[in-house]
């Protein structure tokens, strides 16, 4: 079945001093359904995956089983990896966890040149939980590897049996329409990028992996109500509202901007780790003055 509406890419809490914090995944969880968010991602981008180590991520991946459970949420953990056993171990763990499906962005260090190179990898670790619906997550602006991701799932038919669908964090709005006609019926295209997601969603996109679903889930959901309503002004408007609390997220540094502002709505994930570094007190002032007067937490 395919996972749709809002999935949080959810922060990887950490305590005061950058160790897990694993009491805040209930925290995180209940606001994910008090919002009416779908599903999580675990240990992504948003997540810092290449910043923990296979321990840490395996314990998160197994405190998200536990804690989803009886819940509606379905959980997606990312196990992609620079190192193949490394991968393949975080696979296996997640279908003992619970997971509901598992993700994997392209290696980063030694890129896979074309997609013969690519299946490979993506078989191997497929290998390792070949009950689980797999989802590849394309991300070319933080792994650098572009390749055709309709060659892909045309090829999955027949060599990767358990790909489920992508999640697309690529602006490449025109591959994403015909991404939405490869076999629509077998795959789910999860839309990866918050700031164009009524874009998407008037193309047939209905699943989205996001960071600021965490925070604004309520107001993403306007937007897919509007689009599907046929109200342009208020799309615009409200995807105006999503671009302009990115920006404000992005002049202090996302990703550390992004987990602060959770500590505004009572749900502390903590700090970052290096080479990413934790808002200034002053940034985090300014940050908050934006969102509100902004008008972003009325949709908090």
């Amino acid at each position: 079945m395919a996972i749709n509406g809002l999935i949080p890419a959810v922060h990887t809490p950490l305590d005061v001093s950058g160790e897990l914090n694993l009491d805040a995944v209930e925290l995180q969880a209940q606001r994910c359904v008090d919002t009416g968010c779908k599903g999580v991602y675990v240990a992504g981008t948003t997540g810092e995956c290449h910043s923990l180590s296979p321990d840490e991520r395996l314990a998160l991946f197994q405190r998200w089983g536990d804690v989803v459970q009886g819940t509606e949420l379905s959980l997606i953990c990312h196990v992609g990896d620079n190192s193949m056993p490394v991968a393949k171990a975080l696979a296996a763990k997640s279908l003992e966890a619970g997971a509901d499906a598992i993700a994997s962005m392209a290696p980063c260090f030694f890129r896979p040149a074309s997609m013969d190179l690519l299946i490979p990898y993506l078989q191997e670790i497929c290998s390792a939980a070949p009950e689980l619906p797999f989802y590849f997550y394309d991300i070319p602006v933080m792994t650098h590897v572009e390749l055709s991701m309709i060659e892909l799932l045309e090829r999955a038919k027949t060599e990767l049996p358990s790909l489920a669908g992508l999640k697309f964090t690529n602006g490449n709005l025109m591959d994403l329409q015909s991404l939405l006609r490869v076999d629509p019926d077998r795959y789910n295209i999860l839309f990866g990028f918050d700031e164009m997601l009524s874009a998407a969603w008037l193309y047939g996109v209905r699943g989205a992996v996001g960071s600021t679903y965490n925070h604004f889930a309520k107001l993403y959901n306007a937007i897919a109500d509007s689009v599907e309503s046929g109200d342009t002004a208020k799309t615009q408007e409200l995807q105006n509202l999503s671009v302009n609390i990115i920006r404000a997220f992005q002049k202090p540094g996302f990703a550390a901007a992004s987990k602060e502002a959770m500590a505004f709505l009572g749900v502390d994930c903590g700090t970052v780790r290096l080479p990413l570094r934790p808002l200034t007190d002053s940034q985090r002032t300014e940050l908050q003055q934006s969102l509100e007067s902004l008008g972003a937490m009325d949709w908090a």
